[in-house]
């Protein structure tokens, strides 16, 4: 009590103040040092006004701080508790209008304000403070798409997710990605320099969602997919009552979609079997039976990559795969179960003849010497580092790279290098072939889509037999001559 009291009379020595509670005068507050804390500001209390703060940062410079204790509902305790809560008055300057008595005159009415109900403004967010909350509670949660069912997002689909955020909305990503999105920009004639996750979502309009699309625009699938998610944290914010205007990029034109429709010929499915059948087996057994599978049932890879042995036992194990062998599988008539496929229903498909050839060699393998560290994974197809999990799109990169240049099915496309053969182009493949002698609506349902026209935009590529005319102008070929000169 003693020191406080003298503290209050005021000090004796022209020395440095570091006192945390000290009764404020201009002549303290201009001798008051940063101590250090990491950075961070020194917060200093006056020990004769009530709510009366000054922050010293590392640079030396003074704000005044009105505070004041508030009952706070904590989400991580889930209680209410007293959290204090500090609101600028202004920068301490040695005037008339920044010093202590000033600072003293504006305390009461900024008091008042903290003392009111927080109203939170819901219009009132930047982008990119939105984009954290939708990576830290809705990604955990239920996708918004789904009408009369709930699913949480599949793993893939978060990581797409939180890779898109992170380097193209928060600019966590390469620095050329936070160049050719934050440098200044003309656009429409006007100057934008702001980056987007900067900017308040109240203010954000279709202009400004162009802007961001033109400075995607040299990848354009990139660019769709980063306007998808931006509406998809739209949607969520309004959908969780955390922002109530319009989603500006419902009114924005995408990019034309490249639908690659891609196949390899039938030659060149003999030749790529025949290898997957040979030899080379024994020497990359896992990696030539995924190969052989996909052409031979044309599932997605994701679906594949995650296939047990044998069915889980329990939650853990569950949501790790993608699917299993159903225990008679070694016999006719079985199938694979895949219990959360892409549109979110369980398949089974069924092992044909050749498949279950594929399934037997590779269940053999794992009992040679140099297969044996594999036995006992529960994956059809285990990481070699971690046999606990299974592999990844990213694990095969370079396999797939390799196959297609033994078989001289690289080439450059739009400047970029490409493969002839990937696991999406063995799905096409499947779904040609089997449109081809099975019908259309066949071929979605082997391929598990939810919409035929999935399958005929983006999976189909037919052989167009009815185009394939001899020369009408032969003398022998009669009949067409014939309906040539009745059309005239």
């Amino acid at each position: 009590m003693n020191d406080i009291k003298n503290k209050i009379r005021g000090y004796n020595r022209r020395e440095p103040i570091r006192d945390k509670k000290f009764a404020f005068s201009n002549d303290l507050i201009s001798r008051a040092v940063y101590s250090g804390n990491n950075g961070r500001p020194d917060k200093r209390f006056d020990l004769k006004t009530e709510g009366l703060s000054l922050w010293i940062r590392a640079n030396g410079i003074k704000t005044f701080y009105a505070f004041r204790k508030r009952e706070m509902f904590n989400k991580n305790k889930l209680k209410i508790e007293k959290n204090t809560v500090y609101k600028k008055i202004f920068r301490y300057e040695e005037t008339i209008h920044r010093n202590l008595a000033a600072a003293k005159d504006a305390l009461p009415g900024i008091l008042k304000e903290l003392s009111a109900p927080e109203l939170e403004n819901k219009q009132d967010h930047s982008f990119g403070s939105m984009a954290k909350d939708f990576l830290k509670n809705g990604l955990n949660n239920y996708r918004l798409a789904d009408r009369g069912e709930k699913f949480e997002y599949k793993e893939a689909t978060k990581r797409k997710y939180r890779k898109l955020i992170n380097s193209y909305i928060l600019l966590k990503g390469h620095k050329d990605i936070v160049e050719r999105l934050s440098s200044p920009l003309v656009f429409k004639e006007k100057f934008y320099t702001k980056p987007f996750k900067d900017l308040q979502m109240k203010d954000i309009s279709v202009r400004e969602i162009e802007v961001l699309q033109h400075r995607l625009s040299s990848t354009k699938t990139l660019s769709n997919d980063v306007l998808r998610i931006v509406s998809v944290i739209y949607s969520w914010a309004n959908a969780n009552d955390k922002y109530k205007g319009s989603n500006p990029v419902r009114s924005v034109v995408k990019f034309a979609s490249n639908k690659i429709r891609v196949k390899l010929s039938d030659y060149e499915v003999k030749q790529l079997i025949d290898h997957c059948s040979s030899k080379a087996f024994d020497f990359d057994p896992r990696f030539l039976s995924l190969v052989h599978l996909d052409l031979l049932n044309g599932k997605r890879g994701s679906e594949l990559f995650g296939i047990r042995w044998n069915a889980p036992t329990n939650d853990k194990e569950l949501k790790e795969c993608s699917g299993w062998l159903e225990d008679d599988w070694r016999k006719p008539g079985s199938y694979i179960y895949l219990h959360d496929t892409k549109n979110r229903k369980p398949e089974k498909v069924f092992i044909d003849q050749e498949s279950r050839k594929v399934l037997l060699r590779l269940e053999r393998s794992r009992f040679t010497e140099a297969n044996k560290a594999f036995v006992k994974s529960p994956f059809l197809f285990p990481q070699r580092k971690d046999i606990s999990k299974h592999i990844t799109g990213s694990s095969l990169a370079k396999k797939i790279n390799d196959l297609n240049e033994k078989f001289g099915w690289r080439y450059e496309y739009d400047g970029k290098v490409r493969n002839k053969f990937t696991l999406k182009i063995a799905r096409k493949t499947f779904g040609s072939k089997i449109a081809e002698k099975q019908g259309i609506e066949i071929a979605s349902r082997k391929l598990n889509h939810s919409d035929i026209q999935v399958t005929k935009n983006h999976y189909i590529v037919p052989e167009d037999k009815a185009l394939e005319i001899e020369n009408v102008y032969e003398e022998n070929n009669i009949e067409v001559f014939e309906n040539i000169k009745k059309l005239k």
